[in-house]
């Protein structure tokens, strides 16, 4: 399978099954119930009118996928480092896909030896997380009704949130913070902070977020770390090209600025 999508390339991005074929090696028969499959899973397109085949949406999308979130590292690397050296704690990124989960794909640990245990590629239900309330904010409620058509939403701790209208009174609240807050809702132990993560059209496309564990947690922090995680996405929004007239933010120093006169207020 993977041969036959790799005969596919900027210069050949239609081919026929006679052409396929002998690209691969493969026998014409296998090669037929491979694009056949391809075509059903939505990876490849095929036009009867020339009888040939094409990227279809899904490989798109997951090619789209790669490409903004290779972009995201790049913006976000240099701000989730600051974030770490200010506040010694786990930052990390997060992605949502279309089914309601989030996906972590950059991370800085924390300094300390009590650490939160979330490596990269983690995927888990958004609705759980500081980073994903975060992306969930952006959506309406048809959207998240379409999302989770169940009131009742399934639970990964006991303090995970229990029903969608319960979900949707707290992405009530980080629409008018812009901040997500997760008490031990997606692991017993953790607390995390988080804001969106926007691209240069303005469309949300990922959040960032500050986690700990209970234990290395109280009021002063959790003030802390909510001041200081909004500008982190927004000066990762503005590496990618957003222009947040609001509040302004361009350099890492910047942030580091606010740290300091937060913690020395």
């Amino acid at each position: 399978m993977t041969a036959v999508l790799k005969s596919f390339s900027l210069a050949s991005p239609q081919l026929s099954l006679a052409e396929i074929y002998p690209k691969t090696g493969i026998p014409k028969s296998t090669a037929h119930r491979i694009l056949s499959t391809l075509v059903k899973d939505g990876l490849l397109d095929y036009n009867p009118a020339n009888a040939k085949y094409s990227i279809g949406p899904e490989l798109y999308a997951i090619g789209s996928i790669f490409i903004n979130s290779t972009d995201i590292i790049k913006a976000a690397e240099p701000v989730l480092k600051t974030l770490n050296s200010l506040t010694q704690e786990l930052a990390n990124l997060a992605i949502m896909d279309n089914k309601g989960n989030i996906t972590i794909i950059l991370k800085e640990e924390s300094t300390f030896g009590l650490r939160i245990g979330l490596p990269a590629g983690f995927s888990s239900p958004a609705y759980a997380h500081a980073l994903g309330k975060a992306l969930l904010s952006e959506l309406d409620d048809d959207q998240l009704d379409a999302l989770y058509p169940d009131e009742k939403l399934a639970p990964l701790t006991k303090y995970t949130v229990a029903t969608k209208s319960q979900l949707k009174r707290e992405l009530e609240q980080v629409r008018k913070t812009g901040v997500a807050y997760n008490n031990q809702q997606a692991l017993e132990g953790a607390v995390a902070l988080a804001s969106v993560i926007r691209n240069q059209t303005g469309k949300a496309i990922a959040a960032t977020a500050i986690s700990a564990p209970v234990s290395r947690i109280n009021e002063t922090k959790i003030k802390a770390f909510s001041a200081i995680i909004k500008p982190a996405a927004a000066l990762i929004s503005y590496r990618l090209g957003y222009q947040n007239t609001e509040t302004p933010i361009r350099s890492v120093s910047e942030l580091q600025t606010i740290w300091e006169q937060y913690i020395h207020d």
